[in-house]
Formats: C-alpha cells, sequence, structure tokens
C-alpha cells in the first residue's frame, strides 16, 4: 500500500496528495485514526479520502487501514529515513546505503515478472532496439546498452534530445524503443517514444510511476520502486532501481540466450586483452 501510494503521488490532484504525503509520512499513526481524523489532520474532505483510497486500490477507508496495518506488520522498515543536515558523514553514508537496499528490495516487491518475460523475448525478437534516457537516467540508457551487446542485442542509447527524435522516427514493428525515467514524465523521453510508437515499434517503459505518461502510453511497463528526491535532486535509490532492474532484464536474455551471450563475452574479453597486450 505505502509503495502504490508513492508511485501514484505525481497523478494524484493536491488534495489527495496531501492524504498520500501524511500515510507515508505517519503510518503507523493512519492505522488508529478514524476517517474524520485523517480528514482534519489533512484539511481535506471526507469525499477525499475516500476517492484516495479507490485510486491506491483499497476497497475503502477500512480496508485501507487493515492492509496498511499487515504491510507495517513485515520486518522490511516500511518508510526511508531521510537525511538530514544535523547528520554526520556516517550516518549520511548508512542512510544512503539504506537507501539503495530499499530501493531494490521494494522494487523486487512490486516487480512484474510477467513484464519483464515478455520484455525480454521482445528485446531478443527485435531488429533494433533504441534507448532514450535523459537527465539522471542517461547514465542508465548507457548501462542498458551495454547489457544488451553481451546478450548479443544490438542497442543504442541516446540521450541528445534531436538524436532521440531522429532515431525514433526511423523504427518498424520489427524494433523496440525502451524509454527510462525516474518520475515518468520527461518531456523529451515521451516525444521520443512517441514518435516511436507512430513508427510501430514496440514500447517497453522503465519508470518509478505506472499511472506516468510514458507508462500509460507503453506495451510494456517495467516499474521500480524508489523514493522521491524530498528537493535533493535525483532521488536516492532510484538509479541502483534502474541497474537493479537492468541487471534482471540482463540475466533473463542471458538463460534464454546463453550460448550466444558467452560467445560474446569471450569475444569482448578477447578484444580488450589484445588491446592492453
Amino acid at each position: 500500500m505505502l509503495l502504490t501510494t508513492r508511485a501514484l503521488l505525481p497523478v494524484l490532484n493536491e488534495q489527495e496528495q496531501k492524504v498520500g504525503h501524511y500515510i507515508l509520512d505517519h503510518p503507523n499513526e493512519v492505522v488508529h485514526l478514524a476517517i474524520s481524523d485523517l480528514a482534519q489532520r489533512c484539511a481535506v474532505s471526507d469525499a477525499t479520502i475516500f476517492r484516495f483510497c479507490k485510486k491506491v486500490g483499497a476497497d475503502g477507508y477500512q480496508n485501507l487501514k487493515i492492509r496498511l496495518a499487515q504491510e507495517l506488520a513485515s520486518a522490511r522498515a516500511a518508510t526511508y529515513v531521510p537525511i538530514t543536515e544535523q547528520d554526520s558523514v556516517a550516518e549520511a553514508a548508512c542512510k544512503v546505503i539504506a537507501a539503495d537496499i530499499k530501493a531494490l528490495e521494494d522494487t523486487l516487491s512490486v516487480l512484474d515478472l510477467a513484464a519483464v518475460e515478455r520484455a525480454v523475448d521482445a528485446l531478443l525478437a527485435a531488429r533494433r532496439v533504441d534507448i532514450y534516457g535523459s537527465g539522471g537516467a542517461a547514465g542508465s540508457a548507457y548501462q542498458l546498452q551495454y547489457k544488451l551487446l553481451h546478450a548479443g542485442v544490438r542497442g543504442v542509447a541516446h540521450t541528445d534530445t534531436q538524436m532521440q527524435v531522429i532515431s525514433a522516427s526511423l523504427l518498424s514493428p520489427d524494433d523496440v524503443a525502451v524509454g527510462i525515467s525516474h518520475s515518468g514524465q520527461s518531456k523529451d523521453t515521451q516525444h521520443a517514444l512517441e514518435v516511436a510508437k507512430q513508427a510501430g515499434a514496440t514500447i517497453i517503459a522503465i519508470t518509478n510511476h505506472p499511472a506516468s505518461p510514458i507508462a500509460e502510453m507503453a506495451d510494456i511497463g517495467l516499474c521500480t520502486a524508489a523514493q522521491e528526491s524530498g528537493g535533493r535532486g535525483y532521488p536516492l535509490g532510484a538509479r541502483i532501481a534502474q541497474v537493479g532492474l537492468i541487471d534482471i532484464l540482463n540475466e533473463c536474455l542471458s538463460l534464454k540466450r546463453r550460448d550466444e551471450t558467452q560467445r560474446s563475452l569471450a569475444k569482448i574479453a578477447q578484444t580488450l586483452r589484445n588491446r592492453h597486450a
């Protein structure tokens, strides 16, 4: 429930976001609150609470509290611990690593494994794979390109906005376009995917938000579950979650194309040895 709430925050209206933020910040308190008490604390109406419950997949406020209580009973921490100005270097370091670990755990818990398998099959069948990522997602785009080479899949990462659109316009129904955006709202990535979709390519979206624009247009959506930035730039754990998901794709590709993967890795290793001989 907490992961769903965090993922849907960007597409909720202002009043519903107040409810979502309060639940994320005070989950242990909310399970004991009547709906009127939660509405008062969030400065919203009871009707807003009901609408929020429906949007996060609960059958009502009572059902939301039951599911929230069940989640809190698990051993895993429910929320991220923010870094503050009072933290020492050691404390900040521990919180960063904890956020990275939690991002990976949370991503695994929400990952649609059937979607992973469809993505792997699409990548293996593709004549060509375009990968679009801008800003903080650019590094993940290059990481996916590198991993695809291991399985003999010819993928090219495009991080320049003009090159993204030019390349997308030349795709065909035999191709795949992968868009990577933590928020799922990158206008550049969205535009490139729209052009790729018009060209008939299969669209794969890697994002933290299942209701975001690039997730909605995708044929195959793969969701991470990192925290939001809190005004500190790219979110803690976001890149780690993206790279973790890319590693899953890489291993699944290798399992389905083991011989070619081994040959590719051997060729790469030999070429690098010859270069440094």
